[in-house]
């Protein structure tokens, strides 16, 4: 693993994105809530969060294509950071920012948000073992 933060970038990107248009997408058109209920029953995503998904998703992977390793370093920091952030706030507060997020977003968040700082640790500890050489 050469890049950890590019790694961690397209994953979060793919997945954000993905995840994101399918609940969006389950949410407005009610045939493939009906033909899948589990989707939007388990994940109970409203608009906003699957908006949220969406554009994270794309910026992760313009970021990816355009930013160079510098740039997916930064998205994988400042990611991780905003993730933990939104989960703290959430467990303290309940619903921030009215995303309406369930007590299982939380750990997810910590989860994803930790992976990206670790990611972006990794990649400048790889970076400094680089120029050191």
């Amino acid at each position: 693993m050469q890049h950890p933060a590019r790694l961690y970038t397209g994953f979060a990107g793919i997945f954000l994105l993905l995840q994101g248009a399918s609940t969006l997408g389950f949410r407005l058109y009610p045939p493939l809530d009906q033909a899948f209920p589990a989707l939007l029953a388990i994940t109970q995503m409203a608009p906003p969060h699957s908006i949220l998904h969406i554009v994270t998703g794309l910026v992760a992977l313009a970021v990816l294509f355009r930013g160079g390793k510098r740039g997916a370093f930064w998205f994988a920091a400042g990611f991780g950071m905003l993730y933990i952030g939104l989960s703290l706030t959430g467990m303290v507060f309940g619903q921030p920012s009215g995303l309406a997020m369930q007590p299982f977003d939380h750990p997810f968040h910590v989860l994803l948000g930790g992976l990206g700082i670790a990611a972006a640790i990794a990649d400048r500890y790889r970076n400094r073992k680089e120029a050191s050489l």
